[in-house]
């Protein structure tokens, strides 16, 4: 049995609560009471053993209850929680004893609370860039033991870290060659911080009297302004006129569109907004300060359309949508300020989707940063509840627009880094895009009235049950891949290249492999052999102990594959589509140095071993490499996370959304 120590300090319960260094082991009530104590567990929904509990007899489960709810942080009362003792519902009063509860029995806490993708976050924190590096860019050591001071920065292009000078210049041959062109392309990054410090700043402190009456006085009060570049001045630039002049190029670019002349469309929407490009330099010059409405006003953007700003929708809103026009143009300067405002915002995006795709990356970053000074401006300088529309719009294109921000860093090999700057700001602007570590950027981030639990790596402590299942029978699953590797012609033409397009998804995994290779066999999932010839007791195994992996890799959500690795073949650093699903690998082949044979999930790297399994959450930030001269093969496996209860056909296609969003 394990040694159980006090944690009363933890657990606040009318009895000892205790534990082990496994803060998963709890005590309730030990030596109360004339019966004997007993151990059971309490598993989630997935099998994964969540915690164990030590109890007496006569312990009524209301206090195990509460100490589940405090421990794992969620609402016990809650209509979607409730507790299972052999398929029959456990009630407050009920007993260890009256339940017939025994050592080492499990009992299941069942978790119906369904995904909700509504952002809450409203608060507008300093922006700032990445600084949680882990190891020295010229040593690769983490920071040294003094008072966990962090690694320092280039102040150049914030992307290396160093313990001290000296091993900044002893690095600076290696990190020049990149230097200059990611500090280039963090300028735009840069440029949103200043925006957002000089924004803080006059939100703060910069007011003006207006009058207003009460009955038949009269009384000053202070209204704040809200701070905009982009609003006619004597100094930005921008006129009356420039506005009128940008509406008509503006509807003559969308006319071409329409004809399908695309080129000649995205040349006559660049050269509309150039006014607004040559204003974005001016911020902290003076430019742009316009009066709030009034409380009393009530202001509506595009009241017809409150989807999300992206896809088909941001098109039609950003060119005019409809049969006129003319209804997103901004005609006079007198137009509501915040509708204005969200049709310019609209428009920066649509035209930043255009360059991306046509490959003016630099003019497309400058463009997004642009719109989220905007779309902050809405959010910010929001006062009444009549706003909140408005604010879910803005918040949907501020979604929108930091996830095209983080990929086009992501896409470009030599700015990869930066995705976790942009993710990083992401996270200080209200967690846009559903984002809570740097690190963590998939492309569909979860959002749940109880929050996934967001680890790189699951501790051993907390894999499901049906790891066990396979690490007991690693052999036997050893011995079928190697029947797909030297079998018949069929099953070794069924080895293809990762990314070849075969699968339903992955499509760009391609793009991340550098060297000799990285080829899959498809058990499971799109391109997979429809018999069970080829690995017959894996694919029964998978299917009793894992269906939910098997089904998921049928609706398209994921795959099961031998994944085989070339020795001296590096995956580069990138982040899967969701969190609403985790990954396993059985390990199968395994090089003898495992330290030259390693994956980092988030800041942590660890090496495989032969018939175990590593469980880890792909939507962090991952690398793998095989440094040696030996093939690494995996048994991959793609399941949902283990704390998602709501597993429907809903979720699938959330995932394949997810997926397809990435590529």
């Amino acid at each position: 049995m394990a040694a159980y120590n006090d944690l009363s300090s933890a657990v606040s319960l009318a009895g000892a609560a205790a534990t082990d260094n496994d803060s998963n082991n709890m005590t309730i009530d030990e030596g109360n009471g004339g019966c004997g104590p007993i151990i059971f567990t309490v598993i989630n929904n997935c099998g994964i053993v969540e915690t164990r509990f030590k109890v007496n007899k006569t312990t009524k489960m209301q206090k195990v209850f509460k100490a589940y709810a405090k421990k794992h942080n969620i609402h016990i009362a809650s209509p979607g929680i409730h507790f299972k003792f052999h398929e029959k519902h456990i009630q407050p009063n009920d007993t260890a004893a009256s339940l017939g509860l025994k050592d080492d029995d499990t009992i299941q806490c069942v978790n119906t609370i369904t995904i909700n993708t509504t952002t809450t976050s409203s608060k507008f924190k300093e922006l700032q860039l990445y600084t949680n590096f882990t190891t020295c860019s010229h040593c690769n050591l983490p920071p040294h033991n003094n008072n966990n001071k962090k690694l320092l920065t280039c102040s150049d292009c914030a992307s290396a870290a160093y313990h001290n000078s000296a091993c900044q210049r002893s690095h600076w041959k290696v990190h020049k060659r990149s230097c200059a062109k990611l500090s280039q392309s963090l300028l735009p990054l840069k440029e949103l911080i200043r925006w957002n410090k000089l924004f803080k700043v006059m939100k703060q402190q910069q007011y003006h009297d207006v009058s207003s009456s009460v009955g038949t006085k009269r009384k000053k009060k202070k209204r704040p302004l809200t701070w905009c570049w982009w609003h006619p001045d004597n100094e930005n630039g921008i006129t009356s006129q420039t506005l009128q002049h940008t509406n008509h190029i503006w509807n003559v670019a969308v006319e071409h569109w329409n004809t399908k002349d695309y080129l000649r469309a995205m040349e006559g929407m660049q050269f509309a907004l150039e006014a607004y490009q040559s204003a974005w330099p001016y911020i902290g010059k003076g430019s742009g300060s316009f009066e709030m409405p009034s409380d009393d006003v009530d202001v509506a953007v595009d009241g017809r359309r409150r989807e999300s700003g992206g896809g088909e929708q941001m098109k039609n809103d950003a060119l005019g949508g409809g049969d006129d026009h003319n209804e997103m143009e901004i005609e006079e300067e007198g137009d509501d300020f915040f509708e204005t405002s969200m049709i310019l915002a609209k428009r920066l995006l649509f035209l930043a989707y255009c360059e991306l795709d046509g490959g003016q990356i630099a003019s497309a970053r400058q463009r997004l940063v642009q719109c989220i000074s905007i779309t902050n401006t809405i959010i910010y300088s929001s006062h009444n509840a009549s706003r909140t529309k408005n604010n879910r719009s803005a918040q949907s294109i501020l979604d929108d627009v930091y996830m095209e921000l983080m990929l086009s860093m992501e896409e470009v090999e030599s700015d990869k880094i930066l995705a976790r700057h942009v993710a990083n700001l992401a996270i200080a602007n209200g967690n846009c895009c559903g984002w809570v570590d740097p690190m963590q950027r998939p492309g569909y981030m979860a959002r749940s009235t109880v929050q996934l639990s967001s680890v790189p790596i699951c501790p051993l402590e907390q894999r499901p049950i049906w790891c066990n299942e396979l690490e007991r029978n690693y052999g036997r699953i050893l011995d079928e891949y190697n029947n797909t590797s030297r079998g018949t012609p069929m099953m070794t033409n069924q080895w293809m290249d990762v990314g070849c397009g075969r699968r339903g998804s992955g499509h760009d995994d391609h793009s991340v492999v550098s060297g000799r290779g990285w080829k899959e066999y498809v058990l499971f999932g799109t391109g997979a052999i429809e018999s069970d010839y080829d690995a017959p007791f894996t694919k029964k195994l998978l299917r009793q102990h894992v269906p939910d992996a098997v089904t998921l890799a049928q609706e398209g959500g994921g795959e099961v594959i031998f994944s085989r690795l070339s020795p001296r073949t590096h995956i580069k650093p990138h982040c899967g589509p969701t969190n609403l699903r985790w990954t396993a690998h059985l390990g199968l082949v395994i090089p003898k140095s495992k330290s030259d044979c390693r994956i980092r999930v988030g800041n942590e790297w660890k090496s495989w071993s032969a018939g175990k399994i590593l469980l880890f959450d792909d939507s962090f930030e991952h690398e793998v490499r095989n440094d040696t001269d030996e093939e690494r093969v995996v048994l991959l496996i793609r399941l949902w996370h283990p704390e998602l209860t709501s597993r429907t056909v809903l979720a699938s296609q959330l995932v394949q959304e997810a997926i397809a969003k990435k590529e």
